[in-house]
């Protein structure tokens, strides 16, 4: 774990979410998978169709993090039909079903802390809290329902999917001192990520901890804070 340039007090926290708080239920993408390959590559193997899913998902990962932009359901899946060989023409039409099925999927199969402790210790901190994302695939109308299930409901949230940017442009972590009504440089983030959360926060006059997806690290960051 990087050990942060902190402010003489940290007046409020931002928190990433995915590799920072929670980790996927390993049942939930092979799911979901299967239901995008059933419902639009049926002819196509599924570990040759999981393969596409992951690298286009690696792939849009690797762009948002350089420009910005953030990329959607419809998106990811476009670029895995692309991958595929396959038109992707369909996605955009298709895309309010699937995003419904999708959802059910994740609410039969929700994230889990990555750690038991971590709902808690965001609980007593003695500072505001605002969780700070990408939502990729996940929009943030349903990341909402699942951090609920993992224990982290009732949190304010700023999704990309809907301040329409990505980490690590600065309009997103803006968006979450707004929220948070307290200055950039009083506001401490927390992420996996060092170009997302460490860089993105730096630049947007927030300091920044870096965290190894293992929970126990994010734990450690946010003892820190008094």
């Amino acid at each position: 774990m990087t050990t942060p340039s902190r402010p003489p007090a940290v007046s409020a926290v931002s928190l990433d979410i995915w590799g920072t708080l929670l980790g996927s239920d390993p049942a939930f993408k092979p799911a979901r998978n299967a239901m995008l390959r059933d419902a639009l590559a049926p002819d196509v193997a599924t570990d040759v169709f999981d393969a596409a899913m992951r690298q286009a998902d690696r792939d849009v990962d690797d762009r948002v993090v350089v420009d910005g932009v953030d990329v959607g359901f419809a998106g990811r899946v476009e670029q895995t039909l692309l991958r595929l060989g396959m038109t992707a023409a369909a996605v955009a039409e298709r895309a309010p079903e699937l995003m419904a099925r999708q959802e059910t999927l994740a609410l039969a199969h929700p994230p889990r802390p990555l750690v038991p402790g971590l709902p808690a210790a965001v609980s007593a901190l003695p500072v505001p809290v605002v969780l700070t994302s990408n939502t990729g695939m996940l929009p943030g109308e349903l990341m909402r329902k699942l951090l609920a299930l993992a224990g982290f409901g009732g949190l304010p949230g700023v999704f990309s999917n809907e301040v329409g940017v990505a980490k690590p442009r600065p309009e997103i972590f803006a968006e979450a001192c707004s929220t948070l009504g307290v200055p950039a440089s009083q506001v401490l983030h927390v992420g996996d990520n060092p170009i997302a959360d460490v860089h993105g926060a730096e630049a947007a006059g927030m300091s920044a901890a870096l965290v190894r997806p293992d929970g126990e690290s994010t734990l450690d960051a946010l003892r820190g804070i008094a």
